[in-house]
């Protein structure tokens, strides 16, 4: 299984409206910072973002992921493979990095180059710099090269780009192809880019935080953990008042609940589990975040476990507060047919299909006269071409096709019952599990969804 690298950055430039999108995609156990420094003396004011290390908490704005200073200077990195940096014995060598510094001194992408230029980076071998300023100018800086802007808009993910070099990544095609369907950006449409790009749970590699950065104001709408219906708007202006502080990024959302759902299930079980959580709906709707996709998790956990009369019991809990969500009303549909009750499972299905024929999981899990399982996925629009393969294709013996169908990727497939494992691959690179049919099984790092017909 080829390893899906990380982050997705773009810039968005209508020639009156310029945006920055940020994905920011690690290890999902990974936790982060913001960091702000008003200005001093001749430095600029600006603010880093970076990864939080217990042990080194207080040092890691030295060790930034990025930033954006008080004139609109963007700048963050992507992964690629590392190239050995060749040493041009004219220039100093500089094994530091140059985020901090370049944010207090430099308010273009032009005087950012200037002063790299004095630079063999020795250490910007595994990646890329992305440096975007307001007036639509951009770079990308390895240690070996920079490529300057050479059209309005730009998406970068994770190969290197030198001398027109392109390979295949369904992110960066996402971006670009999406930034193509637009006359103007705003944070509506820019927010939906990163969504789509975004790398989705289960992984060992998704987007953790999200930014749409409209530069000329410096105005920063942040999301976190893929949950694109909490936003949270950060003025640089506004932080830099408040003096030099930090502050961690899942600090600025309300209270996830995967781990309020995990330790009272472990300790008081499903009854008391619902009590508390009923509880909590009432008397704390503010303080936690009922909005992700927490509780979809959760009970598709139980599921995965076998816990089918907890599943059904969560299910039914949730769907109290929102009767007509079609995805826990799908999921209450898969649930009653792991319980082999497939009467009611069929119900629930027929109810989300008449008000949204599109949905997903139940066109997955809809019992046909025929027994066809239809694929009908809204993922990975810049793909150039998606296969769907498992136990009943032999794997990549005999991989099924899959069809673009306004918008989505489709196929019907005849599949024997019982349960099955099954992922996709996506441009003949990238395999990847079933973002929303969330039972799967871990073999080592592969992850395999898992179909119960």
């Amino acid at each position: 299984m080829l390893p899906i690298k990380a982050c997705t950055i773009f810039m968005a430039n209508d020639g009156k409206n310029i945006w920055i999108g940020n994905n920011e995609d690690e290890s999902p156990e990974m936790e982060y910072r913001l960091w702000y420094f008003p200005k001093e003396n001749k430095s600029f004011g600006y603010m880093l973002w970076s990864e939080k290390h217990k042990e080194y908490q207080s040092l890691m704005w030295q060790y930034p992921q990025g930033g954006l200073n008080e004139y609109g200077l963007f700048m963050d990195y992507t992964a690629i493979d590392n190239i050995p940096v060749t040493i041009d014995p004219l220039k100093k060598t500089r094994e530091e990095e140059v985020v901090n510094d370049i944010l207090k001194s430099c308010k273009t992408v032009e005087e950012a180059l200037n002063y790299i230029n004095q630079f063999n980076l020795v250490k910007l071998s595994g990646a890329q710099l992305f440096i975007g300023d307001a007036t639509g100018n951009y770079a990308t800086v390895h240690g070996n090269y920079i490529v300057k802007k050479n059209e309005r808009n730009f998406s970068l993910t994770n190969y290197c780009i030198a001398n027109g070099h392109k390979e295949s990544c369904w992110r960066r095609e996402t971006a670009y192809s999406r930034l193509t369907t637009f006359k103007s950006y705003n944070k509506n449409n820019v927010s939906g880019i990163l969504q789509e790009a975004a790398q989705k749970w289960p992984s060992d590699i998704v987007t953790n935080y999200s930014m749409a950065i409209n530069i000329k104001k410096q105005e920063i709408i942040l999301y976190y953990k893929n949950d694109f219906k909490t936003p949270r708007l950060i003025s640089l202006s506004e932080e830099l008042k408040k003096g030099k502080h930090a502050k961690d990024i899942d600090t600025y959302f309300p209270v996830g609940l995967s781990e309020f759902f995990k330790e009272n299930y472990e300790q008081k079980g499903i009854k008391e589990l619902v009590n508390i959580y009923n509880e909590i709906r009432k008397e704390s709707p503010n303080l936690y975040n009922f909005n992700n996709n927490d509780d979809v998790l959760f009970g598709a956990h139980l599921l995965s476990e076998n816990k089918v009369d907890d599943a059904i019991q969560f299910f039914s809990a949730v769907k109290k507060y929102d009767k007509t969500n079609d995805v826990i009303n799908s999921w209450l549909g898969v649930a009653y047919k792991y319980n082999h009750d497939f009467t009611r499972s069929q119900s629930y299905f027929d109810e989300v299909i008449t008000r949204n024929p599109d949905e997903y999981l139940p066109n997955l899990y809809y019992k046909r006269p025929d027994k066809k399982v239809i694929f009908k996925i809204k993922e990975w629009s810049g793909a150039q071409n998606v296969k769907l393969i498992g136990d009943f294709t032999e794997w990549l013996k005999e991989p099924i096709k899959m069809e673009k169908r306004q918008g989505y990727w489709y196929c019907e497939v005849v599949i024997p019952e019982g349960k099955h494992q099954y992922k996709f691959l996506v441009d003949d690179i990238y395999y990847l599990p079933d973002p929303f049919n969330l039972i799967y099984i871990w073999n080592g790092n592969n992850i395999n969804s898992l179909l119960y017909l």
